[in-house]
């Protein structure tokens, strides 16, 4: 916008008429898309660092890990599908659904390793355990994405552009966790 401004200046200048900026936001929305960035980074940090302290082993936490960036790199898809743009909405709404992340992927791998330890080898423990827990996951999952869906469809134009951008942040993310957690963490198990 700045240089366009500056280019319709330079051909309105022999009028002697002047385009000025009277105020500028998008210091204020930078400030605030860089914290909540900062933020969502530091939360994921942190739900790392608590696996390691409940799980104590690196394999598992770095492979439950990896259900964070892909989720959200491939959540931001669904923006671009549903003419979304990344503002303070979605970025709130993604890290709002960064603990939620990886609730799938650790129900998912803690039962393959349970499996795994009472002495099943690799690729049945990763089917059998991955088989047991798709029914509760899929539901937990679509429990969370309904609580969200109302504030969608709502004719309210206030709370249809919130849900909009916050649902669909959520919803996309969620659903791409839990194909993560149904088929990339079995894979990953299996072959680490």
């Amino acid at each position: 916008v700045r240089s366009a401004i500056d280019q319709l200046n330079e051909k309105l200048e022999s009028s002697d008429v002047e385009i000025v900026i009277e105020t500028d936001t998008s210091e204020t929305l930078e400030k605030n898309f860089d914290l909540i960035k900062q933020l969502a980074l530091y939360g994921g940090i942190l739900a790392v660092l608590i696996l390691w302290f409940f799980l104590r082993r690196l394999r598992l936490v770095s492979v439950i890990a990896l259900a964070i960036p892909i989720s959200v790199l491939v959540s931001l898809n669904f923006f671009y599908f549903f003419g979304i743009t990344l503002n303070s909405l979605t970025l709130v709404g993604m890290a709002l659904a960064i603990g939620m992340l990886l609730d799938n992927s650790i129900v998912v791998l803690e039962n393959i390793y349970r499996l795994y330890e009472k002495g099943l080898d690799a690729e049945s423990a990763v089917v059998q355990g991955t088989k047991e827990v798709i029914r509760p996951i899929i539901a937990s999952t679509l429990t969370t994405i309904t609580v969200f869906l109302p504030f969608i469809f709502t004719d309210e134009y206030l709370l249809r552009l919130i849900g909009n951008q916050v649902g669909i942040s959520i919803i996309s993310a969620l659903c791409v966790s839990l194909v993560v957690a149904l088929f990339l963490i079995p894979m990953i198990t299996h072959y680490y």
